[in-house]
């Protein structure tokens, strides 16, 4: 080989070995600066790109009654994302999607022009506006095809994310119970804010990978935080005596024009509310078009003056106390007590001289106020107190006052310490009011009132149980028995309040006429009208206190408060499977419309003796819709117990016509309307 020739491959060898050495070194350097010094910049850039955050918010818990029906449930509906960062030109498209979305043009670009990474659009889309944002997408995705466009676009980082939204299925019935939520889930009143921590679960964040084009290819599994379901919260409330309250307690204002009314349903021996009613009632589903005053629930949150239905608490210390019995004698002086020089108390009849019963039952005042005197200041403010008068009763509910009892010892004012004996000078709460006659149909034990029966996971499991808990023992046993069988003289013949009695039934109870404080003063043409009740009177199943603001035409307890109680009264135990000792005279249908086939069947349960009709009725659940035409209301009821249908009723005697119709497959919780002709 020619020496020249050899020294040359030689050259070229070692020209090439550099060159790839070079390459080698410039591909490692290469690699060096993009894995270690840009590496997570550009990690994190390739996540923007192919990978799109969608932070899912947890389905709320749901609110349910003592039976399970739900009370407050959340749905799935969906909301409109953006990703203000990877919008190129946020004109055009806040053009295309502003009439979609109901935004003003320079709004939308506004929003869609923010310095953040990701922002809320719309929130929970009308199912209108869902479908035309949907219908928009597809349109995009299409002219995208057909120009061949194989990157990303606006379109892409404008997408549909699944949310939550708070839905109320009874509308507004125990609406100033149940409250409301925000837009984010959030409890802000009632139920919903005080168990917003069992209620609201953990927000899930995922990221979906998308293809080239920005389209989902796979949805991202794992989760930075896990996704939890909200735990359902259980109500002492039940459904069925919620509306019955709310519906007896809007016929009773209408009837008298009155401004509101409030009602409490209460088992005496356990201190679980039944139902809580008030009125103008809310509905949550709109919280937004009420005020803050009528979102208000005033059962727990306002006082008023109890009047005379104070009085059965006075008596029931002086004869706890043993300074009077229920057949001592107090005159009464004629109806006119002059107590100075200035002072004086009136009854509305002039009585001479009365028991402590008729006290009681004829409501006298000047008879009360010496009763007063007999127990003493210092020892009736115990009772008082013992009571749960001046004190927050402890239901797990926010807002509750403790109301005002004035200190008997220190008041020097002897017409203070004598109009308390008639509920003036004193401010209760519904809610404490109910609790303390609860405790004379208990045996004199005061329980705390409570609104929740437990709280329980999703998958069933009791989280938090809340059971019947004893305050302390207010009276004895036999002063407890005394004040059922006095009170009960109040609503006999020549009682205050004989409209209060269901036929069939004995009821314990008082009446009170409460003069509204306007400012400083007493008003002399706006009232309260009171009746509070144990039923029955013998063995109290249920404490129900009713009070009529305003009312108009009739003031008196008497008249306005006790016939609502009595048809709460007698329709709740009804439903509760209490039933009078003889068959009322009164054969009328209940108002029965919306509710639930099988508590409307416990609402028209029949008497002791009434024996039900004979119907063929299929085992197993109802699937089919039956032929309900020549059926009374009671065996339309039967048929449809197990069916989970909500009917409504029209008119009263035979079934005439139905919707569904026969043969329909029965959808649970679809409503039923069935009409009936007396004529038929």
């Amino acid at each position: 080989m020619n020496p020249a020739s050899g020294k040359w491959v030689r050259l070229r060898i070692g020209l090439v070995a550099l060159a790839l050495l070079a390459f080698g070194l410039y591909i490692s350097g290469r690699f060096f600066y993009l894995q270690i010094i840009r590496g997570p910049e550009l990690r994190e850039e390739a996540t923007r790109e192919y990978q799109k955050f969608c932070p899912i918010l947890p389905v709320r818990g749901m609110i349910l009654d003592r039976n399970g029906t739900e009370l407050a449930v959340s749905t799935r509906v969906s909301s409109v994302v953006a990703h203000p960062s990877q919008i190129k030109d946020a004109g055009r498209l806040s053009r295309q999607l502003a009439p979609i979305l109901g935004y003003k043009t320079r709004d939308l670009q506004e929003l869609l022009t923010r310095a953040r990474p990701f922002v809320f659009v719309k929130r929970h889309l009308t199912p209108e506006r869902e479908e035309a944002f949907r219908a928009w997408e597809a349109a995009e995705t299409q002219k995208a095809r057909a120009a061949k466009i194989t990157g990303r676009t606006d379109q892409n980082a404008v997408y549909l994310v699944p949310e939550a939204k708070r839905y109320y299925p009874q509308s507004g019935l125990a609406g100033q119970v149940l409250g409301f939520c925000n837009i984010d889930g959030q409890g802000l009143e009632g139920i919903e804010f005080q168990y917003d921590q069992d209620l609201f679960g953990k927000p899930k964040q995922c990221w979906n990978m998308t293809d080239a084009r920005g389209h989902i290819v796979v949805t991202g599994e794992k989760a930075l935080d896990p996704d939890v379901m909200g735990n359902n919260v259980v109500l002492t409330l039940d459904r069925t005596l919620q509306y019955i309250a709310e519906k007896e307690l809007n016929a009773g204002v209408e009837k008298f024009h009155a401004a509101g009314g409030m009602a409490l349903v209460m088992q005496p021996q356990t201190g679980e509310i039944l139902a809580m009613a008030q009125t103008p009632s809310v509905d949550p589903n709109r919280y937004g078009d009420f005020t803050e005053f009528s979102r208000r629930n005033r059962v727990i949150t306002d006082c008023l003056e109890p009047g005379s239905t104070f009085k059965v608490f006075i008596a029931a210390s002086a004869l706890d106390a043993q300074v009077v019995k229920p057949g001592d004698k107090f005159h009464c002086e004629n109806g006119r007590w002059r107590l100075g020089a200035k002072e004086a108390i009136h009854d509305v009849h002039p009585y001479g001289t009365l028991t402590v019963q008729q006290v009681i039952q004829k409501s006298s005042n000047i008879g009360t106020a010496k009763i007063s005197f007999k127990v003493g200041a210092k020892r009736l403010d115990h009772y008082l107190r013992d009571f749960g008068y001046g004190r927050r009763t402890g239901i797990l509910f926010p807002g509750e006052t403790a109301g005002l009892v004035k200190n008997l010892v220190r008041t020097r004012s002897l017409i203070d310490r004598t109009t308390v004996a008639f509920g003036q000078g004193v401010s209760v709460t519904p809610l404490q009011m109910t609790a303390a006659l609860a405790a004379m149909g208990n045996g004199g034990v005061l329980m705390e009132p409570h609104l929740v029966k437990e709280v329980v996971s999703p998958q069933g499991e009791i989280v938090t149980e809340y059971p019947p808990h004893p305050v302390r023992r207010v009276l004895s046993q036999q002063t407890a028995k005394q004040m059922l069988e006095i009170m009960a003289t109040v609503t006999q013949t020549g009682g205050t309040a004989t409209a209060a009695v269901p036929p069939g039934f004995t009821v314990a109870g008082k009446t009170g006429t409460a003069q509204k404080l306007i400012g400083r003063a007493y008003s002399h043409s706006k009232f309260h009208a009171l009746f509070i009740g144990l039923i029955p009177a013998d063995n109290p199943v249920l404490a129900i206190s009713v009070i009529v603001d305003e009312p108009k035409g009739a003031i008196f307890g008497g008249v306005v408060a006790a016939p609502i109680f009595r048809e709460i009264a007698a329709q709740s135990l009804r439903v509760l499977g209490y039933y009078p000792k003889e068959p009322p005279k009164d054969k009328n249908e209940p108002v029965l419309a919306g509710m639930l086939a099988s508590p409307a069947a416990a609402a028209t349960g029949p008497a002791v003796e009434f024996t039900p009709p004979k119907l063929e009725i299929p085992q197993g659940p109802l699937t089919v819709m039956p032929d309900l035409k020549g059926y009374t209301i009671r065996q339309v009821l039967t048929l449809l117990n197990r069916s989970g249908l909500h009917c409504r009723f029209e008119g009263s005697g035979m079934a005439v016509s139905q919707e569904p119709v026969p043969g329909t497959v029965i959808t649970p919780g679809a409503t039923c309307v069935v009409k009936f002709n007396s004529g038929a």
